[in-house]
């Protein structure tokens, strides 16, 4: 499975190709996306994500997670994912260990987001997508086989919030528009700075028949790494 995640990730590397923001605005340039709201940001929040990971010395933040799933079709869907590269954890779990890894692409002004999760006798699992920011297109996410989705981004009292706008499938250069009918629901990420280095990440995706698919929850610090 992770060879094949692998694969799926050199090969959106490829086909993506939306430039990033300028380097001075840091990160994949949220500042700029943010306007105002980025001064409203707990100020942890913007050192976090003005801090663009560099080659050969990756972010790392450890910490523990409530993992749910919160209905049979959001378990199904998990699964099936697996095979476009794991976008959601398929297992449900308290208090499990998880890392979050930012990585630098090597020629890309695009960042990776790694989370690895080790639940309790079982192998760890990793959930891999990639960031880019294009002064045309905004924020996008893409989470392997050519799948991902555009993101709206704002500041609710001092945290960030994501939320989902659309979901995409992208090969070559062509990118198509997934019907609303066909995706996961409304994706919801929140990251709140908790005063004392460290922070709360939070997701929840629901959709609109089958209500709440997932629900993630946990507090995170930073790892320092070793050079």
């Amino acid at each position: 499975m992770a060879a094949a995640t692998d694969t799926a990730v050199t090969r959106d590397l490829a086909s993506a190709r939306d430039r990033v923001t300028t380097p001075d605005e840091g990160g994949l340039g949220f500042a700029r996306l943010l306007g105002a709201g980025w001064l409203r940001l707990a100020p942890d929040i913007r050192d976090r994500f003005s801090e663009k990971p560099k080659p050969g010395r990756p972010i790392r933040y450890r910490g523990t997670m409530e993992v749910v799933d919160s209905s049979a079709a959001g378990w199904m869907l998990a699964q099936f994912c697996r095979l476009i590269g794991t976008p959601f954890a398929p297992w449900r779990g308290r208090d499990v260990p998880v890392a979050i890894t930012l990585r630098a692409v090597p020629g890309e002004d695009a960042i990776i987001w790694e989370r690895e999760y080790r639940y309790r006798g079982r192998k760890p699992m990793l959930v891999r997508s990639i960031k880019r920011c294009g002064r045309d297109t905004g924020l996008r996410e893409y989470v392997g086989g050519g799948f991902g989705m555009s993101l709206d981004i704002c500041e609710e009292d001092g945290a960030l919030h994501f939320r989902s706008r659309r979901y995409f499938w992208r090969r070559g250069g062509r990118l198509l528009w997934l019907p609303r009918p066909l995706t996961p629901g409304a994706t919801h990420v929140v990251h709140q700075d908790l005063g004392d280095g460290s922070f709360r990440f939070a997701m929840t995706v629901r959709h609109r028949l089958f209500g709440t698919l997932f629900h993630q929850d946990g507090i995170f610090r930073r790892e320092e790494i070793a050079p």
